[in-house]
């Protein structure tokens, strides 16, 4: 299939101002979550940054104060069954220009996380690929050797950076003639099915959808194989937020439109959204009848975060607290995560239609991708509900 004269490409043509996109990956603020109804003696924890309790030194949010271990959705579950504080599996051992990250043990005894910030589902070209541990499917084989106990609970997420590196590729194309895009694909779909979607209406787009289900099948089966066929008995599941909310989406498709108009970013920000659904479709469907599975929809909560703010508690769904590299100093100043910190963002100036020391404490981001600790705990919130509605004891 020639790349460069598809007419399926007429909308990516216009997003070339677009291409830089680069991956990521509730209640009152004193009130935690009454202890869900099952009986859970651990916490075992895969996926991505969303995840992580400090692989790397630190967390992919607002750092807070050392006596607040808990601030991760995934550290609030754990909290409401009075557990201890999680810790990493994992942790970063060097990088060097040959091998990129690699990762060691943590030294550490009872660390029961095994995400780390930057985690994929399909992680065959990223630092240590698809046999690395930044593959989720690599976490998944680890936890699953480590063994199951009944009263286990296994928390995962993925597949927000790898519906990133989609996106990214497919605005790329402009400049690459659709090389990484097409990389990218083969990866988990075979030639020749690739090549038959390739041929029918709107091919490339289509691809989209399928390698996202793709993704889906992939996960829904490391779960079943690594868990629930090793002794897994409940397992909390997150689909993948609707990432075309988050400020760093919000400002590839403002270069979108001011490329190609309102309707070119209409079209982007339907087709994102639409690979993101078909994901999250299919994990839903492989985990229908299953008991053991509790699939949660951060997606549809986190579409109704950005759309009704106020019924959730937040101040600002729109402007991450630490800054962003496109937005100037003078509105809110640009902090990597290891200096934002809450004593930081309190002796900062609040942004316009904020006030006060604690201005950042209801905003539902950190940065271009990450959740605060509120949308932590708001996240959290709806993890403890589910679980408590499960009928595993």
């Amino acid at each position: 299939m020639n790349i460069k004269t598809s007419t399926h490409w007429k909308l990516a043509l216009a997003l070339t101002a677009a291409a830089a996109l680069t991956a990521c990956g509730g209640g009152s603020d004193n009130n935690e979550p009454a202890p869900p109804a099952p009986r859970v003696s651990a916490v075992k924890v895969v996926g991505d940054s969303l995840s992580d309790s400090g692989t790397f030194g630190l967390k992919a949010t607002i750092q807070a104060s050392a006596d607040e271990p808990n601030v991760l959705w995934v550290e609030r579950i754990a909290k409401s069954y009075d557990l201890a504080p999680l810790c990493p599996v994992y942790r970063l051992d060097k990088i060097d220009e040959v091998h990129g990250m690699t990762f060691a043990p943590n030294s550490q005894p009872g660390c029961t996380n095994f995400a780390i910030g930057g985690g994929r589902i399909n992680n065959t070209l990223r630092d240590g690929g698809a046999e690395g541990e930044l593959s989720v499917l690599r976490q998944l084989r680890d936890a699953g050797t480590a063994g199951w106990k009944a009263t286990d609970l296994l928390v995962a997420d993925g597949g927000g950076n790898d519906a990133a590196d989609l996106v990214g590729a497919y605005l790329g194309a402009p400049s690459d003639q659709g090389a990484a895009y097409m990389t990218l694909l083969g990866t988990v779909i075979p030639s020749a099915t690739l090549q038959a979607v390739l041929a029918g209406p709107n091919g490339l787009e289509t691809a989209g959808g399928l390698y996202m289900q793709t993704l889906a099948d992939s996960f829904a089966a490391s779960i079943r194989t690594n868990g629930l066929d090793k002794g897994l008995q409940q397992a909390l599941v997150a689909n993948i937020p609707t990432i075309t909310y988050t400020p760093r989406f919000q400002a590839v498709l403002a270069l979108v439109e001011q490329a190609g108009g309102p309707a070119v970013r209409a079209q982007a920000e339907g087709l994102f959204k639409g690979w993101v659904n078909a994901f999250n479709q299919r994990l839903a469907e492989k985990f229908a009848d299953e008991p053991r599975v509790k699939v949660m929809d951060v997606a549809t909560r986190f579409t109704s975060f950005v759309a009704q703010p106020q019924n959730y508690g937040l101040s600002n769904v729109t402007l991450p607290a630490c800054g962003a590299e496109w937005i100037p100093d003078s509105i809110v100043p640009h902090r990597e995560f290891a200096d934002c910190t809450a004593a930081a963002l309190a002796a900062t100036t609040p942004p316009p239609g904020s006030s006060g020391s604690d201005w950042w404490k209801r905003f539902l981001f950190s940065d271009g991708f990450h959740p605060t600790p509120y949308g932590h705990q708001l996240m959290g919130e709806q993890a403890v509900d589910l679980l408590g509605q499960a009928d595993w004891r």
